[in-house]
């Protein structure tokens, strides 16, 4: 297509299409903004750019790569992936793919402008980009090109994952071409830059490197801008830790795994950034059209369009000899209008008692209004002040800290026991998802995570206490701050230990029961628990409680 920019505003394509301006281009082709005279609605419209010099053979290749995106993309319907609408051929080698127009930021010049992203709004980005690769993964889907230039923030505050341009279905055979790097160097997985076969564990790594950059404000890995050695250290060169903590930090260790069966699941990485997510009536990123305003929450009158039932019908004119506005009214105006009610009706003619105080008067009266005030006020505190001890109590009863809204699982939500072929048998609460990962030394651990990701029980083998014990440092655990409390001896021969990690808001108390007896070599079960710090914590000491006394090791 190649439109010129003077141009421009002339081209309209399958006669509905209208082109208005170019938006931005890529190494992968330009988009353009239109509109659809049809639908009278904002497009995108992306064309491939095929660069000057590349063989017949090579266009047709990458033509077809286009269209790969076209097809990939059209069989996906998700909030957090951009929708195609339409694909045209514009008569020559360049596809043209018709797309939503997303007002929108990408996740890099977010990062550009606010510095590094706090914890609720990285949690936002994972949270949606991690959807977003799940549906494409369940569709067959590799994106193989995540990063933050096209995770895109809209201002409505939506994340939505686009530029599918090297996407690859699996029924589809693979392509390649000699030098040409499919993904970006700093945000590419390890395997695909060794030249392995690319799975949907590649997304994985792009989605931690992309977490890494939003919290960090840079790439994980960039040698001087040069892609060759930045390539060549993603391969060899050791996985940099976030230098913050916290559930975000979690995923991007779980994530940026270069063993790719190591790699955190989509789920998991939902249910942890999960507690992050704040009301979705309140705009997580700044500049959203949704931001509250004073006058957003005063009620506006009911206005000509209302609903029928709504209106209100003018008052009929007073007739001759009525009484004015202000005059009192009758001493006994009947019953209201309406069906009858098993209350009888007063006799006619006889006057009721006055009332100690009327409600209101034309003198006066907003006197009386106003005095009416401070108990109407009075009593809304009372309901209130009621309302919170009842809510207080309640939790107090439940094992909750009293003034928090954070709720833990109890040993009373233990409802079944989960055995594992492993070789061993655990209580579980209720609802909790079990999640397997590999562990830095091989070993599997076994996860259960709370429906809102806030709590963690896992198990897993290792050698001996005095190997699980030296390994509680904030180096080998890949976070700044912990303290560790003194190891407790128990009379069964286990051992107990409490570390706290983290600071603020973010801070994660874990507490850890060290079994011995896994195997005649001497092996020993690590059970733990992690909760957020300061926040109940009676409550998941006594869970903690129940649950190491239900472990039981089945092995051997």
């Amino acid at each position: 297509m190649s439109v010129p920019e003077g141009e421009v505003q002339r081209r309209q394509f399958a006669g509905r299409y209208r082109v208005d301006g170019p938006l931005g281009s890529g190494a992968m082709g330009t988009v353009w903004s239109g509109f659809d005279e049809v639908l009278h609605r904002r497009v995108a419209l992306k064309e491939l750019k095929i660069p000057d010099g590349i063989p017949s053979g090579e266009k047709l290749e990458l033509r077809e790569r286009i269209m790969r995106e076209a097809r990939a993309l059209a069989g996906l319907s998700h909030p957090n992936v951009v929708t195609v609408f339409d694909v045209l051929d514009s008569g020559g080698d360049e596809p043209l793919v018709v797309m939503e127009l997303v007002p929108s930021k990408n996740l890099a010049a977010a990062i550009t402008e606010l510095g590094r992203l706090d914890a609720a709004q990285a949690g936002v980005v994972g949270h949606g980009t991690a959807a977003a690769l799940r549906a494409a993964h369940r569709a067959g889907i590799t994106h193989r090109d995540v990063k933050p230039g096209n995770v895109l923030i809209s201002d409505d505050g939506r994340v939505k994952l686009t530029d599918f341009g090297i996407a690859r279905n699996e029924s589809d055979a693979p392509m390649t071409s000699a030098g040409l790097v499919l993904g970006s160097p700093a945000y590419i997985a390890p395997e695909v830059a060794a030249g392995q076969p690319v799975t949907p564990a590649a997304d994985l790594w792009g989605l931690g490197a992309t977490l890494w950059a939003a919290v960090e404000g840079r790439p994980p890995y960039d040698v001087d801008g040069d892609p060759v050695r930045t390539i060549t250290e993603v391969v060899d060169g050791p996985v940099p830790l976030p230098t913050v903590t916290g559930p975000v930090a979690e995923v991007i260790a779980g994530l940026m795994v270069k063993e790719p069966s190591g790699r955190m699941p989509l789920d998991e990485v939902r249910a942890r950034l999960r507690p992050l997510l704040a009301d979705p009536d309140d705009p997580i990123f700044p500049g959203s059209p949704d931001v509250p305003t004073v006058m957003a929450r005063v009620p506006a009158p009911a206005g000509p369009a209302s609903h029928a039932s709504q209106r209100m019908a003018p008052a009929p004119p007073a007739p001759a000899g009525a009484p004015g506005r202000g005059a009192p009214l009758a001493p006994d105006p009947g019953p209201p209008p309406g069906p009858p009610s098993d209350v009888p009706p007063r006799p006619r003619g006889r006057a009721a008692p006055p009332s100690p105080r009327p409600a209101a008067t034309a003198r006066g009266g907003v006197t009386d209004v106003l005095g009416g005030v401070p108990l109407v006020l009075g009593g809304a505190l009372l309901v209130l002040l009621g309302a919170l001890a009842g809510f207080t109590g309640v939790r107090a009863l439940a094992g909750q800290e009293p003034l928090s809204t954070v709720t833990v699982a109890t040993e009373r939500s233990l409802r079944t026991t989960y055995p594992d072929p492993l070789g061993f048998s655990v209580p579980v609460p209720d609802g909790w998802t079990q999640f397997r990962s590999p562990a830095a030394d091989g070993s599997v651990v076994v996860r259960f995570v709370s429906p809102d990701g806030r709590q963690e029980l896992s198990v897993r083998a290792a050698v001996s206490q005095q190997a699980v014990t030296d390994a509680l440092t904030s180096e080998a655990l890949g976070v700044d701050v912990v303290s560790v409390d003194p190891v407790e001896q128990r009379p069964d021969g286990s051992a107990q230990v409490a570390m706290t990690t983290g600071n603020g808001p973010e801070q994660r108390r874990t507490l850890m029961r060290i079994v011995p007896g896994r195997d005649a070599a001497g092996g020993v079960w690590v059970l733990q628990l992690t909760s957020p710090a300061g926040r109940a914590e009676d409550a998941a000491t006594g869970l903690f409680d129940a649950v190491a006394a239900g472990f039981r090791s089945t092995s051997g």
